[in-house]
């Protein structure tokens, strides 16, 4: 069950932050179609700097955008008071990067195109552990 603490009126909340607008808003959409509620954020430093950043149950990243990188992002967040489930999505997949993200707990690493089901499939994983 989803901690309600973090959830909007059509769900948990699930941030988005990706460089490209037409992904954020094309997975803004579909987790509509979930039940998710969405924030989206043109980069890392967009959602460390949002009043919304703590509400947020969940968080999907890219892993290279222009400034700070995904993996910063969680490097940022670990440990921290903002701690959120991650998950990240890239057109770069580098097993080195891939083993960073996941020994730092991400919930799942997955290649772009996203596939839409696996993306909801690791997304309520991350909210129902």
């Amino acid at each position: 069950m989803p901690d309600v603490s973090h959830a909007g009126p059509c769900g948990p909340i699930v941030a988005i932050v990706d460089d490209d607008e037409a992904i954020r808003d094309a997975l803004e959409d579909y987790l509509r179609s979930y039940g998710y509620e969405s924030r989206l954020f043109g980069s890392a430093e967009d959602y460390l700097t949002h009043p919304d950043r703590f509400n947020v149950a969940c968080i999907v990243s890219d892993i290279k955008m222009t400034g700070m990188s995904g993996l910063e992002l969680q490097e940022f967040l670990v440990g921290s008071s903002l701690a959120r489930p991650i998950i990240f999505m890239t057109s770069y997949e580098d097993e080195e990067i891939r083993n960073q993200a996941m020994g730092r707990g991400a919930i799942a690493f997955l290649g772009k195109p996203v596939p839409m089901n696996e993306l909801a499939r690791q997304i309520d994983k991350a909210l129902n552990p």
